[in-house]
């Protein structure tokens, strides 16, 4: 990419965009202009927002940054318990499932990471602001806030966070001594059970203790062995400390997790057919793959694995009678044929699966951070991590009763189990310095900062196991250890040029240090690679200027630059005249312009919140993942760029009626489509994970009833557009378009009934009960199969809080 013409281009399209905020904000402030004489008891206000974007508490409407956030009530009013939920509450992020309803990541202005992927993800998860990795859905509880910061965030948080930051606080304990416990009811059997005490120790001394038990039977129906699947069984428990001394704090988190139950299954959507055999081998594909480095015949097509009228292998029947039980009943006779009677036949919730498809994910995370007041105006803050998440799965990745790929074998089971797994042991320190200099004109923060991360990927894998005499199938694994160790440097000011115009400058270096080691058990014939080693070190940076017009208009223009580090795949190795090396890939650059406008105050006399952010971003080296042959390659696409426009939007329309909504365009392409990975090449299209439209409206009244407490009621509708699951799509991988589709959630709420401390709640999601795919694994290249992962259907709720 020619950086000079890059630079120009993101230069002009800020101007543009610059312009378009000031002109906007001008005529709105000319429409919003009041007097600031009179009683300002009369009037109503929004409440305030307190983020923590630029690692500092201070008012949403004073960060020159695209920022959702989300406060303790918000979080409560709009049922936030996952992270679907927050995709429904925040237009623009999109919560990616692919082979899996545990197999979750964020995707954030078409930046993300593959399922399968050796890439790191693009958009990072802070808890209580220590970086965590790992594939659980998530339980929120006991949650302060939740922030979700958009474009890119390399010079406060890291270096991969090239599509934004996901920032969670869990409560901290208060001096005062409380709590609450919450039972609850609910669809397909659910039960929950929450609570949390807090205790003052000592005057500076306080302690929290919280927790979640739920557990949910599953509402999709495996027809291969009668399994209810998306089962839920979670436990968490969280310990907190907190020290506030005149001038020393310490806050202290111990937290550990296990979820457990049957994750969602594939469904099988559609397969791609051999039009001849030439050889033995499929020769020819429809469609055939427009690329003159993939040798057709390397593709393994499922239909002529599984030809029309053989199940099975001679001497196999009777390993998998259920097989062919299902053929008699349906009326197929090959994948073909199943492919055809299953999307015919089968009903929204149900999938013939035959793997298992158990979770087991356990997790503990600590986090210490301790902040010295060095003066009035310097703090010295360091804030340690450390994340443990061990994940076993067992997914049925084609979606279907045949066993074109099994994950796992029965000869190993491993700790958990027959399947795979992904471990994390993650260690993070954090030192920084902050403080105002100047009378308060600058304001400034700079530190240091270690990362350490050891992750084992450990998949065994079956290939045709139904369809051969060898009960077990041909077996292979790859298993691999991968270390990134990190270190950098950041700084970030913030100087009042004038009363109203504020300049900020950050910049960031990290040195990164990525090492693989296969392990022996290793499919690779014998041939096992030495340690390899990528070293590279890059800079991220900001700067931005922002105007307060007046007290209710600011606007800002911002560009930034940051990059995610590159690394190995773990599921290949390229044999070179120089011996046997691990398969690497590039670093991801990307820069991106941003122009907002932020408004706070009243609209024609109505207490008003909106906030516009337009934006242009610019990915070179883009990281993707491609499933071919049996194994997942990581490499790099020359160049993408993505554009679009987000607004967030609140209107207390009377004291007890309050409307508002989200809208987000995302104008997502690889302007330079061309892929090189591990020496094949693609040519990529279209931008999948990156719906063009997404919006929700809300309204919530509040009431106070005499006698009976104050009623809450409140409903959101969500819309999400045409999106793919597949950067494929026009090349190898057609048929992974996803329809868009809309969902109507509604909560009420009766809090501190008759005064006594009690609060009822009751939910419905999904009102409508739309049938809707969310989310898909695209394995065109493995089994010539795409399947997909559908939503929720409708599902209620009862809740009862008790408040001490």
């Amino acid at each position: 990419m020619d950086t000079k013409k890059t630079h120009q281009s993101l230069l002009k399209s800020g101007l543009l965009l610059s312009s378009l905020s000031v002109a906007i904000s001008g005529i709105v402030g000319a429409q919003l202009a009041h007097a600031e004489e009179g009683e300002a008891g009369a009037k109503r206000s929004i409440d305030e927002v307190v983020v923590t974007a630029r690692r500092k508490e201070e008012s949403l409407q004073d960060v020159p940054i695209a920022v959702s956030a989300f406060g303790a009530e918000q979080i409560k009013q709009r049922g936030i318990d996952t992270e679907a939920d927050l995709q429904v509450s925040t237009p623009g992020l999109q919560v990616r499932v692919t082979n899996s309803s545990n197999q979750l990541n964020y995707s954030l202005r078409g930046q993300t990471v593959d399922s399968f992927s050796n890439s790191q993800p693009a958009v990072l998860a802070y808890v209580n602001e220590v970086q965590t990795t790992g594939v659980s859905a998530s339980s929120f509880f006991d949650m302060e806030s939740i922030q979700v910061l958009k474009g890119p965030q390399g010079t406060l948080f890291g270096r991969n966070a090239t599509g934004g930051a996901v920032l969670y606080q869990a409560k901290r304990p208060e001096n005062e001594f409380g709590g609450y416990v919450t039972a609850g009811i609910g669809s397909f059997d659910a039960r929950e059970f929450e609570g949390a005490v807090n205790i003052p120790l000592t005057d500076e001394l306080a302690m929290r203790v919280s927790g979640l038990r739920r557990t949910r039977d599953g509402w999709q129906d495996n027809l291969y062995n009668g399994d209810e699947l998306a089962e839920d069984d979670t436990e968490n428990v969280r310990l907190s400390l907190s020290f506030n001394g005149d001038r020393l704090q310490n806050h202290f988190m111990g937290y550990y997790a296990e979820h457990r139950g049957k994750t969602e299954g594939l469904k099988v959507r559609n397969a791609y057919e051999c039009l001849s055999i030439v050889g033995g081998v499929c020769a020819q594909g429809e469609p055939n793959p427009n690329n003159p480095s993939i040798d057709v015949g390397d593709l393994l097509f499922a239909s002529f694995l599984y030809p029309e009228g053989v199940l099975l292998a001679p001497g196999a029947l009777d390993d998998n009678p259920r097989l062919l039980e299902l053929g008699q009943q349906m009326g197929f006779t090959g994948f073909g044929s199943y492919v055809d009677a299953a999307n015919a036949q089968l009903d929204y919730d149900e999938v013939i699966n035959n793997e298992s498809n158990d979770s087991v994910i356990n997790q503990k995370l600590f986090t210490n951070t301790t902040v010295f007041e060095i003066s009035d105006s310097m703090t010295l803050k360091n804030i340690i991590g450390y994340n443990v998440n061990e994940s076993f799965q067992s997914t049925d990745v084609d979606g279907s009763p045949f066993m074109l790929l099994k994950m796992g074998n029965e000869t190993d089971t491993g700790a958990f189990g027959n399947g795979y797994q992904y471990n994390y042991d993650q260690f993070s320190d954090e030192l920084q310095i902050s403080g105002d200099l100047f009378g308060g004109d600058l304001s400034y923060i700079a530190g240091v900062y270690y990362y350490k991360e050891k992750f084992e990927n450990n998949i065994p894998l079956k290939f045709i196991a139904d369809y051969t005499t060898d009960p077990f199938g041909p077996e292979f694994t790859y298993h691999a250890e991968v270390e990134d160790e990190s270190k950098s440097v950041f700084a970030q000011a913030t100087y009042a040029l004038t009363e109203a115009l504020n300049l900020t400058v950050g910049g960031r270096h990290t040195w990164e240090e990525v090492t693989i080691q296969h392990k022996s058990d290793s499919a690779y014939f014998g041939l096992v690679p030495p340690s390899s080693t990528i070293k590279v070190d890059r800079p991220s940076w900001l700067i931005s200027l922002d105007y307060r017009i007046n007290e209710e208009n600011m606007v800002y223009l911002a560009h930034r630059g940051s990059w995610r580090t590159g690394g190995f795949n773990l599921t290949s190795i390229n044999v070179t005249p120089n011996g046997i090396v691990p398969d690497s890939f590039k670093p991801e650059k990307a820069q991106d312009i941003e122009a907002g406008w932020k408004f706070s105050g009243d609209l024609a006399g109505i207490p008003a919140r909106i906030n516009v952010a337009a934006y242009k971003q610019v990915i070179e080296d883009v990281q993707r993942t491609v499933y071919l042959q049996i194994t997942s390659l990581t490499g790099n696409v020359e160049e993408a760029e993505v554009k679009g426009v987000e607004i967030d939007a609140q209107f207390d329309l009377t004291d007890w009626l309050e409307v508002g909504g989200a809208f987000a365009y995302t104008d997502a392409e690889f302007t330079k489509p061309l892929g090189d990975v591990v020496g094949y090449n693609f040519e990529f299209g279209p931008y999948a994970d990156a719906p063009e439209y997404q919006w929700s409206v809300y309204f919530m009244t509040q009431t106070h009833l005499d006698g009976l407490g104050d009623l809450t009621f409140r409903g959101d509708y969500y819309s999400n557009d045409d999106t793919y699951f597949s950067n494929l799509n026009d090349s190898i991988g057609p048929g992974t378009e996803l329809d868009s589709y809309e969902l109507l959630n509604f909560r009420a709420s009766l809090a501190d009934i008759a005064g006594t401390g009690f609060t009822a709640v009751a939910f419905l999601r999904n009102a409508t009960d739309e049938e809707y795919e969310r989310g898909g694994l695209p394995l065109a290249g493995v089994t010539a199969t795409n399947a997909t992962i559908i939503g929720e259907p409708r599902t209620w709720g009862l809740q009862v809080t008790y408040n001490f």
